[in-house]
């Protein structure tokens, strides 16, 4: 990881999400470069690890982890709202349901409150399978546990006011915390929205409010407010 040049990166990411003042939004565009930047940094992976990533513990279904606040920003909730809408009717209507009622949950909570409270994303089918994993955030792309017990224990640990340590991949953290400030970054620069959020306030939302992803992209209008009730 030393060799690796974070600052550089997050430059670059930086650079691919901005624009000239002159230029038009393209959220078309801007989607697909968030997804080349995933694909990006799925063979960076590769290449760290020369493709084995066997010491890693994080595998489909596993859950212990999706008790916690994920911040992501606009783009990242549209391209989830993009996904989603994809799913029959009945699909997508569950997980509405599933977002109203973890929300009323949890809106307000700060991390700790949050992990404390035990309450499982609304993006987990019955049977702990991640219903977004393609567009799933950056934040929860960058964790990488190579222990499913000591993420248990820290976990439990938070109820008791304990600190644990969770062993993990630190490259993969890092990448993905210098995607994210990029992102961020270049969509600031550019005169969006760069902002981050809380992931099922802020997809809640978007599915409840159809129709105004470019406005709220380009006029930083969404307020924490339009989100609690």
């Amino acid at each position: 990881m030393a060799s690796f040049d974070f600052a550089q990166f997050q430059l670059e990411i930086q650079k691919r999400f901005s624009l000239p003042a002159s230029a038009t939004v393209d959220i078309v565009q801007l989607l697909s470069e968030l997804e080349t930047v995933h694909s990006d940094a799925d063979s960076l992976l590769e290449q760290q690890t020369d493709g084995d990533r066997s010491l890693l513990a994080c595998a489909p279904g596993c859950q212990d982890c999706c008790v916690v606040n994920v911040s992501i920003t606009l783009l990242e909730g549209l391209s989830i709202l993009q996904f989603l809408r994809q799913l029959d009717s009945v699909g997508l209507a569950q997980i509405i349901a599933r977002l109203d009622k973890l929300w009323r949950d949890v809106r307000g909570l700060d991390d700790d409150e949050r992990m404390m409270s035990r309450r499982k994303c609304a993006f987990l089918d019955d049977q702990g399978y991640c219903i977004i994993y393609p567009v799933r955030p950056l934040f929860c792309r960058s964790v990488s546990s190579t222990d499913v017990e000591l993420c248990r224990g820290a976990i439990t640990g938070q109820v008791f006011g304990e600190l644990r340590p969770v062993m993990m991949y630190q490259f993969q953290l890092q990448l993905y915390k210098t995607i994210f400030l990029g992102v961020a970054d270049g969509l600031e620069q550019a005169g969006l929205d760069g902002r981050s959020f809380q992931l099922c306030g802020l997809i809640r939302y978007l599915l409840n409010h159809p129709g105004q992803e470019k406005g709220l992209l380009t006029e930083s209008s969404l307020s924490w407010n339009d989100l609690y009730p």
